[in-house]
C-alpha cells in the first residue's frame, strides 16, 4: 500500500480511524433505531388517545347515565336500581340525568311525583319510560 491509501501514514493510525468510524456508524444506527421506536410509541399513544376520545364522544352521543332514582319509581323495571346506563332514543342529548334533582325542581302540587318527573325531563323522558339497560347499579 502506498501512503495515499492510508491518510494517517501508518497502519496503526489507519486501523484506529476505521474502528472510530465503525463505532460512530454503530452509534448512529442505534440512535436511528431508538428514534424509530420512539416514533412508533408516539403513533400508538396518539392512536390510543384518539380512540379514547372517540369512545367518549360515542358515549355522550348515544348513552345516558341516570342516577339518584327516587322511590316513586321503585317498581317495574326500575325496582331496586340505584343508577343505570341506558341507550338514548335520540343522538347528542345530555349525557347524565339526576332524577332526584329533576323531581325537586318541579313544584306543582297537583301532579303525582311520576308526572312531575316526566314533565321535568320533557322530551328526554324516554330514558325513564323505556330504558334499554347497558349497565345497572343495584341498591
Amino acid at each position: 500500500m502506498s501512503g495515499s491509501d492510508r491518510p494517517n501514514r501508518s497502519r496503526k493510525r489507519h486501523q484506529a480511524a476505521l474502528r472510530r468510524r465503525r463505532r460512530h456508524r454503530r452509534a448512529r444506527i442505534r440512535r436511528l433505531r431508538a428514534l424509530r421506536a420512539l416514533v412508533g410509541l408516539q403513533f400508538w399513544t396518539r392512536a390510543a388517545v384518539v380512540l379514547a376520545i372517540g369512545v367518549l364522544v360515542a358515549f355522550w352521543a348515544k348513552f345516558a347515565f341516570v342516577y339518584d332514582i327516587p322511590d316513586s319509581l321503585d317498581s317495574g323495571t326500575l325496582a331496586g336500581v340505584a343508577a343505570y346506563v341506558t341507550v338514548k332514543p335520540w343522538w347528542f342529548g345530555p349525557p347524565a340525568f339526576d332524577l332526584g334533582e329533576t323531581v325537586q325542581t318541579v313544584g306543582d302540587p297537583y301532579m303525582t311525583p311520576l308526572d312531575a318527573l316526566f314533565q321535568g325531563l320533557g322530551r328526554y323522558a324516554g330514558v325513564v319510560e323505556h330504558p334499554v339497560f347497558v349497565w345497572v347499579l343495584s341498591r
